[in-house]
Protein backbone atom coordinates (compact mmCIF):
# COMPACT_ATOMS: atom_id res chain seq x y z
CA UNK A 1 0.00 0.00 0.00
CA UNK A 2 1.59 3.69 -0.66
CA UNK A 3 2.38 6.09 1.65
CA UNK A 4 -0.17 9.24 1.13
CA UNK A 5 2.14 12.36 0.33
CA UNK A 6 4.94 13.74 -1.65
CA UNK A 7 7.89 12.04 -3.31
CA UNK A 8 10.69 12.70 -5.81
CA UNK A 9 13.28 11.10 -7.60
CA UNK A 10 16.81 12.00 -9.15
CA UNK A 11 18.60 9.72 -11.80
CA UNK A 12 21.97 10.91 -12.17
CA UNK A 13 23.00 9.32 -16.16
CA UNK A 14 26.18 10.07 -18.00
CA UNK A 15 23.87 11.76 -20.60
CA UNK A 16 21.27 13.43 -18.93
CA UNK A 17 20.12 13.76 -15.20
CA UNK A 18 16.23 13.47 -14.60
CA UNK A 19 14.52 14.72 -11.95
CA UNK A 20 10.46 13.42 -10.87
CA UNK A 21 8.38 15.10 -8.57
CA UNK A 22 4.85 12.47 -7.71
CA UNK A 23 2.21 12.87 -5.20
CA UNK A 24 0.29 9.59 -3.85
CA UNK A 25 -3.47 9.95 -3.46
CA UNK A 26 -5.33 6.76 -2.24
CA UNK A 27 -2.87 4.46 -3.90
CA UNK A 28 -2.36 6.56 -7.07
CA UNK A 29 0.68 8.41 -8.28
CA UNK A 30 0.45 11.43 -9.97
CA UNK A 31 3.42 13.15 -11.79
CA UNK A 32 2.95 17.04 -11.02
CA UNK A 33 7.15 17.63 -12.32
CA UNK A 34 9.55 16.34 -14.18
CA UNK A 35 12.84 17.73 -15.69
CA UNK A 36 15.36 16.18 -17.89
CA UNK A 37 18.65 18.67 -18.50
CA UNK A 38 22.28 16.93 -20.22
CA UNK A 39 24.43 15.63 -17.93
CA UNK A 40 27.81 16.78 -16.97
CA UNK A 41 30.54 15.78 -14.68
CA UNK A 42 29.43 11.75 -14.77
CA UNK A 43 31.31 9.19 -16.43
CA UNK A 44 30.26 5.90 -17.07
CA UNK A 45 27.57 6.59 -14.21
CA UNK A 46 30.04 7.66 -11.75
CA UNK A 47 30.40 11.01 -10.97
CA UNK A 48 33.90 12.65 -11.97
CA UNK A 49 33.70 15.94 -11.08
CA UNK A 50 31.61 16.72 -8.13
CA UNK A 51 31.52 20.71 -9.16
CA UNK A 52 30.38 20.24 -12.74
CA UNK A 53 27.68 17.31 -11.64
CA UNK A 54 26.13 19.62 -8.85
CA UNK A 55 25.59 22.47 -10.94
CA UNK A 56 23.50 20.24 -13.70
CA UNK A 57 21.56 18.62 -10.72
CA UNK A 58 20.36 22.41 -9.77
CA UNK A 59 19.26 22.78 -13.11
CA UNK A 60 17.55 19.77 -13.01
CA UNK A 61 15.75 20.04 -9.63
CA UNK A 62 15.31 23.90 -10.78
CA UNK A 63 13.14 22.51 -13.32
CA UNK A 64 10.83 20.04 -11.84
CA UNK A 65 10.25 22.68 -9.10
CA UNK A 66 8.87 25.12 -11.58
CA UNK A 67 6.50 22.54 -12.83
CA UNK A 68 5.67 21.20 -9.79
CA UNK A 69 4.88 24.37 -8.08
CA UNK A 70 6.79 23.27 -5.08
CA UNK A 71 10.44 23.40 -3.35
CA UNK A 72 12.13 20.30 -3.24
CA UNK A 73 14.67 19.89 0.10
CA UNK A 74 14.68 16.25 0.16
CA UNK A 75 15.55 14.00 -2.87
CA UNK A 76 15.90 9.85 -3.27
CA UNK A 77 19.15 9.62 -5.46
CA UNK A 78 19.49 6.54 -7.48
CA UNK A 79 22.15 4.55 -6.96
CA UNK A 80 23.78 2.52 -10.03
CA UNK A 81 25.03 -1.38 -10.10
CA UNK A 82 28.48 -0.59 -9.58
CA UNK A 83 30.67 -3.12 -7.41
CA UNK A 84 27.34 -3.02 -5.31
CA UNK A 85 27.21 -6.66 -3.01
CA UNK A 86 24.46 -8.16 -1.59
CA UNK A 87 24.87 -10.33 1.89
CA UNK A 88 22.35 -12.23 4.17
CA UNK A 89 21.79 -10.82 7.59
CA UNK A 90 20.23 -11.39 10.62
CA UNK A 91 19.94 -10.24 13.53
CA UNK A 92 17.81 -11.08 17.16
CA UNK A 93 16.92 -9.06 20.26
CA UNK A 94 14.87 -9.69 23.73
CA UNK A 95 11.72 -7.79 23.91
CA UNK A 96 12.28 -5.74 26.52
CA UNK A 97 8.68 -3.91 27.18
CA UNK A 98 6.52 -4.89 29.96
CA UNK A 99 3.68 -5.39 27.92
CA UNK A 100 5.77 -7.82 25.53
CA UNK A 101 3.84 -6.17 22.71
CA UNK A 102 6.20 -5.57 19.67
CA UNK A 103 6.62 -1.62 19.02
CA UNK A 104 8.62 0.50 16.14
CA UNK A 105 11.81 0.41 18.64
CA UNK A 106 12.02 -3.00 18.51
CA UNK A 107 11.95 -3.51 14.82
CA UNK A 108 14.49 -0.79 14.36
CA UNK A 109 16.78 -2.21 17.42
CA UNK A 110 16.28 -5.70 15.41
CA UNK A 111 17.36 -3.76 12.59
CA UNK A 112 20.09 -2.18 14.10
CA UNK A 113 21.46 -5.64 15.52
CA UNK A 114 21.41 -7.10 12.16
CA UNK A 115 23.56 -4.28 10.67
CA UNK A 116 26.76 -5.24 12.98
CA UNK A 117 27.91 -7.44 10.83
CA UNK A 118 31.62 -7.36 9.39
CA UNK A 119 31.77 -5.03 6.79
CA UNK A 120 35.41 -3.55 5.24
CA UNK A 121 36.19 0.00 5.88
CA UNK A 122 36.05 0.89 1.89
CA UNK A 123 32.68 0.21 1.51
CA UNK A 124 29.44 0.71 3.29
CA UNK A 125 26.04 -0.37 3.50
CA UNK A 126 23.24 1.56 1.66
CA UNK A 127 20.30 -0.52 2.35
CA UNK A 128 18.95 -3.60 4.21
CA UNK A 129 15.65 -4.91 3.46
CA UNK A 130 14.09 -7.46 6.01
CA UNK A 131 12.55 -10.27 4.46
CA UNK A 132 11.04 -12.04 7.37
CA UNK A 133 10.43 -11.34 11.07
CA UNK A 134 10.15 -14.58 13.31
CA UNK A 135 8.64 -13.95 16.70
CA UNK A 136 9.83 -16.76 19.45
CA UNK A 137 9.78 -19.32 16.67
CA UNK A 138 6.53 -18.54 13.97
CA UNK A 139 8.46 -17.61 10.89
CA UNK A 140 7.27 -15.83 7.56
CA UNK A 141 5.97 -12.61 9.34
CA UNK A 142 5.91 -9.82 7.15
CA UNK A 143 5.55 -6.77 9.79
CA UNK A 144 5.77 -7.99 13.44
CA UNK A 145 4.60 -4.77 15.42
CA UNK A 146 1.49 -5.33 17.82
CA UNK A 147 2.23 -8.92 18.39
CA UNK A 148 3.38 -10.55 21.13
CA UNK A 149 6.60 -12.27 22.02
CA UNK A 150 9.72 -12.16 23.72
CA UNK A 151 12.72 -12.70 21.17
CA UNK A 152 12.44 -10.88 17.75
CA UNK A 153 14.29 -11.99 15.27
CA UNK A 154 14.74 -10.54 11.02
CA UNK A 155 16.12 -12.30 8.43
CA UNK A 156 17.01 -9.95 5.25
CA UNK A 157 19.70 -8.79 2.70
CA UNK A 158 22.48 -6.57 3.26
CA UNK A 159 23.02 -4.17 0.07
CA UNK A 160 26.78 -2.31 0.48
CA UNK A 161 28.62 -0.07 -2.14
CA UNK A 162 32.07 1.64 -2.19
CA UNK A 163 32.29 4.46 0.19
CA UNK A 164 34.22 6.50 -2.44
CA UNK A 165 31.64 5.99 -4.80
CA UNK A 166 28.52 6.94 -2.02
CA UNK A 167 30.88 9.72 -0.82
CA UNK A 168 30.95 11.73 -3.97
CA UNK A 169 27.34 10.81 -4.84
CA UNK A 170 26.04 12.71 -1.13
CA UNK A 171 28.70 15.45 -1.68
CA UNK A 172 27.22 16.39 -5.30
CA UNK A 173 23.56 16.30 -4.35
CA UNK A 174 24.37 18.85 -1.07
CA UNK A 175 26.82 21.35 -3.45
CA UNK A 176 22.98 21.45 -5.28
CA UNK A 177 21.59 22.38 -2.31
CA UNK A 178 19.72 19.51 -1.60
CA UNK A 179 19.63 16.90 1.45
CA UNK A 180 19.92 12.97 0.69
CA UNK A 181 16.85 11.96 2.12
CA UNK A 182 17.23 7.79 0.82
CA UNK A 183 19.94 6.22 -1.32
CA UNK A 184 17.95 4.06 -3.57
CA UNK A 185 19.67 1.00 -5.60
CA UNK A 186 19.11 1.30 -9.23
CA UNK A 187 18.71 -2.02 -9.83
CA UNK A 188 16.68 -3.16 -6.86
CA UNK A 189 14.05 -0.61 -8.14
CA UNK A 190 14.22 -1.02 -11.45
CA UNK A 191 12.72 -4.53 -10.98
CA UNK A 192 10.53 -3.83 -8.74
CA UNK A 193 8.85 -1.46 -10.85
CA UNK A 194 9.33 -2.77 -13.98
CA UNK A 195 8.44 -6.52 -13.76
CA UNK A 196 4.82 -7.88 -12.80
CA UNK A 197 4.40 -10.04 -9.48
CA UNK A 198 4.60 -12.97 -11.78
CA UNK A 199 8.09 -11.95 -13.50
CA UNK A 200 9.63 -11.33 -9.76
CA UNK A 201 8.49 -14.45 -8.44
CA UNK A 202 9.34 -16.97 -11.50
CA UNK A 203 12.30 -14.88 -12.54
CA UNK A 204 13.13 -12.21 -15.33
CA UNK A 205 15.59 -10.03 -16.54
CA UNK A 206 15.85 -6.04 -16.97
CA UNK A 207 18.28 -4.14 -19.07
CA UNK A 208 18.65 -0.94 -19.28
CA UNK A 209 20.18 0.55 -22.01
CA UNK A 210 21.27 3.46 -21.32
CA UNK A 211 23.51 6.87 -22.91
CA UNK A 212 27.17 5.91 -21.45
CA UNK A 213 26.22 2.18 -19.87
CA UNK A 214 24.29 -0.56 -19.95
CA UNK A 215 22.91 -2.57 -16.96
CA UNK A 216 21.91 -5.57 -16.26
CA UNK A 217 19.61 -6.74 -13.28
CA UNK A 218 18.06 -10.45 -12.75
CA UNK A 219 15.10 -10.98 -10.13
CA UNK A 220 14.23 -14.08 -8.90
CA UNK A 221 11.58 -15.56 -5.88
CA UNK A 222 10.97 -11.70 -5.37
CA UNK A 223 15.00 -10.93 -4.86
CA UNK A 224 17.68 -9.08 -6.52
CA UNK A 225 20.01 -12.00 -7.96
CA UNK A 226 22.41 -10.77 -10.56
CA UNK A 227 23.36 -7.22 -11.54
CA UNK A 228 26.14 -6.09 -13.70
CA UNK A 229 27.40 -2.58 -15.78
CA UNK A 230 28.73 -2.67 -19.14
CA UNK A 231 30.72 0.67 -20.06
CA UNK A 232 28.85 0.42 -23.34
CA UNK A 233 26.08 2.34 -24.32
CA UNK A 234 24.20 4.53 -26.70
CA UNK A 235 27.13 7.28 -26.85
CA UNK A 236 29.40 4.70 -27.95
CA UNK A 237 27.09 4.28 -30.88
CA UNK A 238 27.37 7.74 -31.85
CA UNK A 239 30.94 7.29 -31.64
CA UNK A 240 31.58 4.94 -34.24
CA UNK A 241 28.79 6.77 -36.78
CA UNK A 242 30.96 9.44 -36.24
CA UNK A 243 34.61 7.11 -36.75
CA UNK A 244 33.37 5.56 -39.38
CA UNK A 245 31.70 8.50 -41.53
CA UNK A 246 34.45 10.87 -40.66
CA UNK A 247 31.57 13.38 -39.60
CA UNK A 248 30.90 15.20 -36.24
CA UNK A 249 29.26 13.64 -32.68
CA UNK A 250 26.86 16.68 -33.10
CA UNK A 251 26.16 15.24 -36.82
CA UNK A 252 26.60 11.71 -35.69
CA UNK A 253 23.98 11.82 -33.13
CA UNK A 254 21.64 13.70 -35.22
CA UNK A 255 21.97 10.45 -37.65
CA UNK A 256 21.22 7.79 -34.72
CA UNK A 257 18.32 10.03 -33.55
CA UNK A 258 16.83 10.55 -37.46
CA UNK A 259 17.74 7.73 -39.56
CA UNK A 260 18.92 4.89 -36.65
CA UNK A 261 17.93 1.43 -37.07
CA UNK A 262 19.61 -1.79 -35.41
CA UNK A 263 17.81 -4.54 -37.86
CA UNK A 264 19.80 -4.39 -40.94
CA UNK A 265 17.19 -6.43 -42.85
CA UNK A 266 14.43 -3.61 -42.33
CA UNK A 267 16.88 -0.91 -43.47
CA UNK A 268 16.44 0.72 -46.78
CA UNK A 269 19.60 -0.22 -49.44
CA UNK A 270 18.40 2.51 -51.62
CA UNK A 271 17.48 5.13 -49.54
CA UNK A 272 20.30 7.89 -48.52
CA UNK A 273 21.02 10.06 -46.10
CA UNK A 274 23.65 13.30 -46.95
CA UNK A 275 26.49 13.38 -44.38
CA UNK A 276 28.94 16.66 -43.90
CA UNK A 277 32.49 14.36 -43.88
CA UNK A 278 35.42 16.14 -42.12
CA UNK A 279 38.00 17.26 -45.37
CA UNK A 280 35.18 17.64 -47.97
CA UNK A 281 33.79 20.37 -49.21
CA UNK A 282 30.46 18.56 -50.35
CA UNK A 283 28.40 16.32 -47.69
CA UNK A 284 28.60 12.59 -48.62
CA UNK A 285 25.25 10.21 -49.51
CA UNK A 286 25.04 7.19 -46.81
CA UNK A 287 23.31 4.50 -47.34
CA UNK A 288 20.68 3.52 -44.27
CA UNK A 289 21.23 0.13 -44.32
CA UNK A 290 25.51 0.91 -44.17
CA UNK A 291 24.54 3.57 -41.51
CA UNK A 292 22.27 0.73 -39.87
CA UNK A 293 25.56 -1.69 -40.15
CA UNK A 294 27.37 0.85 -38.33
CA UNK A 295 24.81 0.28 -35.23
CA UNK A 296 23.83 -2.97 -35.39
CA UNK A 297 27.77 -3.80 -34.98
CA UNK A 298 27.56 -2.02 -31.69
CA UNK A 299 24.53 -3.10 -29.88
CA UNK A 300 25.50 -6.67 -30.90
CA UNK A 301 28.56 -6.32 -29.18
CA UNK A 302 26.70 -5.55 -26.15
CA UNK A 303 24.37 -7.90 -26.18
CA UNK A 304 26.10 -10.81 -26.91
CA UNK A 305 28.51 -9.41 -23.92
CA UNK A 306 25.62 -9.41 -21.80
CA UNK A 307 24.25 -13.41 -22.97
CA UNK A 308 28.17 -14.48 -21.97
CA UNK A 309 27.66 -13.43 -18.52
CA UNK A 310 23.62 -14.65 -18.42
CA UNK A 311 24.81 -17.74 -19.65
CA UNK A 312 27.24 -18.28 -17.16
CA UNK A 313 24.77 -17.32 -14.28
CA UNK A 314 22.24 -19.53 -15.20
CA UNK A 315 20.03 -16.64 -16.05
CA UNK A 316 19.25 -16.47 -19.72
CA UNK A 317 16.50 -19.45 -19.61
CA UNK A 318 14.01 -17.19 -16.39
CA UNK A 319 10.71 -17.80 -17.48
CA UNK A 320 9.95 -14.08 -17.26
CA UNK A 321 12.31 -13.31 -20.35
CA UNK A 322 14.17 -10.14 -21.12
CA UNK A 323 13.00 -6.62 -20.83
CA UNK A 324 14.34 -3.83 -22.22
CA UNK A 325 14.06 -0.11 -20.85
CA UNK A 326 16.47 3.16 -21.41
CA UNK A 327 16.89 5.70 -23.97
CA UNK A 328 18.92 2.97 -26.01
CA UNK A 329 16.05 0.65 -26.11
CA UNK A 330 13.46 3.41 -28.15
CA UNK A 331 15.86 3.03 -31.55
CA UNK A 332 13.66 0.63 -34.16
CA UNK A 333 14.77 -3.32 -34.62
CA UNK A 334 16.58 -3.15 -30.82
CA UNK A 335 13.97 -5.09 -29.46
CA UNK A 336 14.15 -7.73 -32.89
CA UNK A 337 17.85 -7.96 -32.78
CA UNK A 338 17.97 -8.52 -28.54
CA UNK A 339 15.76 -11.62 -29.57
CA UNK A 340 17.25 -12.66 -32.16
CA UNK A 341 20.98 -12.22 -30.09
CA UNK A 342 19.22 -14.00 -26.41
CA UNK A 343 17.07 -16.43 -28.12
CA UNK A 344 14.31 -15.82 -25.89
CA UNK A 345 10.77 -13.87 -25.17
CA UNK A 346 12.00 -10.02 -25.30
CA UNK A 347 9.94 -6.92 -24.87
CA UNK A 348 10.41 -3.29 -24.34
CA UNK A 349 8.60 -1.50 -21.08
CA UNK A 350 6.86 1.67 -21.89
CA UNK A 351 5.96 3.24 -18.66
CA UNK A 352 1.90 4.19 -18.49
CA UNK A 353 2.45 7.63 -16.79
CA UNK A 354 0.44 10.16 -18.39
CA UNK A 355 2.86 12.60 -21.06
CA UNK A 356 6.42 10.36 -19.86
CA UNK A 357 5.50 7.02 -21.97
CA UNK A 358 8.72 6.74 -22.82
CA UNK A 359 11.54 4.24 -21.78
CA UNK A 360 14.11 7.09 -21.35
CA UNK A 361 12.25 7.53 -18.17
CA UNK A 362 11.66 4.06 -16.40
CA UNK A 363 14.51 5.06 -14.12
CA UNK A 364 13.34 7.82 -12.27
CA UNK A 365 9.98 7.01 -12.21
CA UNK A 366 11.39 3.52 -10.42
CA UNK A 367 13.27 5.56 -7.94
CA UNK A 368 9.71 7.34 -6.66
CA UNK A 369 7.58 4.49 -6.86
CA UNK A 370 9.95 2.28 -5.05
CA UNK A 371 9.69 4.82 -1.84
CA UNK A 372 6.25 5.75 -2.48
CA UNK A 373 5.78 1.73 -2.12
CA UNK A 374 7.79 1.10 0.76
CA UNK A 375 6.24 -0.36 3.92
CA UNK A 376 6.63 1.17 7.05
CA UNK A 377 8.79 -1.51 8.17
CA UNK A 378 11.04 -0.94 5.13
CA UNK A 379 10.67 2.54 6.08
CA UNK A 380 12.27 1.58 9.66
CA UNK A 381 14.76 0.03 8.29
CA UNK A 382 16.07 2.36 6.29
CA UNK A 383 16.44 4.72 8.83
CA UNK A 384 17.97 2.73 11.06
CA UNK A 385 20.49 2.36 8.11
CA UNK A 386 20.63 6.21 7.80
CA UNK A 387 21.04 6.72 11.33
CA UNK A 388 23.99 3.80 12.10
CA UNK A 389 26.13 5.06 8.59
CA UNK A 390 25.50 8.75 9.76
CA UNK A 391 27.03 7.94 13.41
CA UNK A 392 30.20 6.28 11.11
CA UNK A 393 30.86 8.87 9.07
CA UNK A 394 31.52 12.81 9.43
CA UNK A 395 28.70 15.26 7.69
CA UNK A 396 29.64 16.80 4.72
CA UNK A 397 30.76 20.13 5.28
CA UNK A 398 30.64 23.16 3.28
CA UNK A 399 31.79 26.61 3.97
CA UNK A 400 28.65 29.06 4.95
CA UNK A 401 26.25 26.59 4.62
CA UNK A 402 24.39 24.03 7.33
CA UNK A 403 24.52 20.54 6.54
CA UNK A 404 21.57 18.41 7.29
CA UNK A 405 22.28 16.01 10.23
CA UNK A 406 19.02 13.59 11.27
CA UNK A 407 18.20 15.21 15.24
CA UNK A 408 18.33 12.35 17.83
CA UNK A 409 17.79 12.11 21.36
CA UNK A 410 19.95 10.16 24.50
CA UNK A 411 16.94 7.41 25.93
CA UNK A 412 17.47 6.61 29.20
CA UNK A 413 19.76 3.46 28.60
CA UNK A 414 22.47 6.02 27.13
CA UNK A 415 22.49 5.05 23.87
CA UNK A 416 21.07 7.45 20.74
CA UNK A 417 17.42 6.99 19.58
CA UNK A 418 16.38 8.39 16.14
CA UNK A 419 13.34 11.05 16.13
CA UNK A 420 10.47 9.80 13.73
CA UNK A 421 11.27 11.42 10.52
CA UNK A 422 8.00 13.97 9.59
CA UNK A 423 5.40 12.84 7.03
CA UNK A 424 6.96 13.17 4.03
CA UNK A 425 4.92 15.59 2.53
CA UNK A 426 6.56 18.46 5.16
CA UNK A 427 9.72 17.97 3.46
CA UNK A 428 8.17 20.07 0.72
CA UNK A 429 6.74 23.53 0.54
CA UNK A 430 5.12 25.44 -1.65
CA UNK A 431 7.25 28.60 -3.31
CA UNK A 432 4.31 30.59 -2.62
CA UNK A 433 2.60 30.05 0.26
CA UNK A 434 0.03 32.69 0.25
CA UNK A 435 -1.37 31.48 -3.59
CA UNK A 436 -4.12 29.35 -3.31
CA UNK A 437 -3.93 25.52 -4.13
CA UNK A 438 -4.46 24.99 -7.90
CA UNK A 439 -6.67 22.65 -9.17
CA UNK A 440 -4.18 19.07 -9.82
CA UNK A 441 -6.29 18.34 -12.83
CA UNK A 442 -5.25 22.06 -14.14
CA UNK A 443 -1.48 21.58 -12.84
CA UNK A 444 -1.25 18.24 -14.54
CA UNK A 445 -2.77 20.20 -18.02
CA UNK A 446 -0.47 22.67 -18.05
CA UNK A 447 2.88 20.68 -16.81
CA UNK A 448 2.52 18.14 -19.50
CA UNK A 449 1.72 20.79 -22.27
CA UNK A 450 5.35 22.41 -21.45
CA UNK A 451 6.91 19.39 -20.02
CA UNK A 452 9.35 19.08 -23.30
CA UNK A 453 9.33 22.44 -24.35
Amino acid sequence: MARNGFFTGLDIGTSSIKVMVAEYISGEMNVIGVSNVPSTGVKDGIIIDIEAAAQAIKAAVGQAEEKAGITIEKINVGLPANLLQIEPTQGMIPVPSESKEIKDEDVDNVVKSALTKSITPEREVISLVPEEFVVDGFQGIRDPRGMMGTRLEMRGLIYTGPTTILHNLRKTVERAGITVENIIILPLAMTKSVLNEGEREFGATVIDMGGGQTTVASMKSQELQYTNIYTEGGDYITKDISKVLKTSMSMAEALKFNFGQANVAEASSTDTVKVDVVGSDEPVEVTERYLAEIVSARIRHILDRVKQDLERGRLLDLPGGIVLVGGGAIMPGVVEVAQEVFGVNVKLHVPNQVGIRNPMFANVISLVEYVGMMSEVEVIAQNAVAGEELLRRKPVDFSGKETYIPAYNESKTGSPTFEPHAPVSDSYRSKDSDRPKRDYGAKLRGFFGSMFD
